[in-house]
């Protein structure tokens, strides 16, 4: 069975489910997962686990995400985006200057208000399935962080476009009607490509349509190893020889007092999985928190 990941650029127009309908299909794999949801209009990275490596999703969500934006000032809709129902308009005329200082405001710690069209669960039910039954929800703040704002391109007058690096739970969408509201105005988002998601990179990823006429080999040969899914993570070695017993469930005790909790855990430079380090007696051990090795 396959084990890994393939980075896909992603199409506008398809779903993520749509995508891992097609990697399912091609590779006649039912255990297939995406990392993190982009919305049927926005292009980019979309991180496909396959096999034991859709156990590492959750990390791949929590990364950080990079994207290019683009921001039409004087339009609001439902949506925070151009695929919604128009709710205001206006006739607005920015300079550049007022931009480079109002992105200036959104670096750091902010509070966001997700869309009410948004996958987001709210009393176990997702917030875009009471927008469609035309239903009121509160609909809390939370807070988010963005590392960087970088100006790309500017019409002179009304839109402008972006790149953003952003912390896990970010909403584009609410960060362009959140900026348009800062110049004085209204923002809604009129496209959005997802360049990076953690280590991976948009110049890494493969289009769906090459990905639809390559073979299995051709396909195999772009499959990453689940353990880049954890690049962030410091790595531990555990002998060989206390290889199995480590899978099995016992401790390994270690001589350094490693300062994290978690770690990717290797043996004879093979990937076993997910360590979790554990205090006992006053001294340091490992133990197997996720395995992602079959049998050795």
């Amino acid at each position: 069975m396959m084990d890994g990941l393939l980075i896909f650029d992603k199409d506008k127009g398809i779903t993520s489910h749509d995508l891992v309908y097609k990697v399912r299909k091609k590779l006649g794999i039912k255990k297939v997962g995406h990392t993190g949801t982009l919305d049927p209009m926005a292009t980019g990275v979309l991180v496909i686990s396959i096999g034991k490596a859709t156990k590492t999703s959750d990390y791949i969500l929590s990364s950080n995400k990079e994207y290019e934006a683009r921001i039409k000032l004087g339009l609001l809709t439902d949506s925070f985006d151009i695929t919604g129902e128009i709710l205001k308009e206006e006739k607005v005329d920015i300079s550049e200057e007022e931009i480079r200082n109002v992105l200036k405001k959104f670096i750091g710690k902010i509070s966001q208000k997700p869309p009410i069209y948004s996958a987001l669960k709210v009393n176990g039910k997702k917030l875009y399935e009471y927008a469609r039954e035309g239903k009121e929800v509160e609909i809390k703040n939370r807070e988010v962080e963005i590392f960087s704002n970088t100006l790309l391109d500017f019409n002179g007058k009304d839109e402008f476009s972006i790149r953003t690096s952003v912390s896990k739970g970010t909403y584009i969408r609410s960060l362009a009607k959140d900026i348009g509201e800062a110049l004085g105005s209204y923002g809604t988002l009129t496209e959005l490509r997802r360049v990076r998601t953690g280590y991976f990179k948009i110049e890494d990823a493969v289009k769906v349509s090459d990905f639809e006429n390559m073979s299995l080999d051709e396909i195999k040969d772009k499959i990453l190893p689940m353990d880049l899914a954890l690049a962030d993570f410091d790595k531990v070695e555990i002998p060989y020889s206390f290889c199995q017993r480590f899978l099995n469930g016992q401790f390994y005790k270690l001589k350094d007092n490693l300062k994290v909790e978690s770690y990717r855990v290797y043996s004879d430079n093979k990937f076993l999985g997910i360590g979790e380090v554990i205090k006992k007696d006053g001294e340091i051990f490992i133990k197997m928190k996720k395995r992602l090795i079959g049998d050795l």
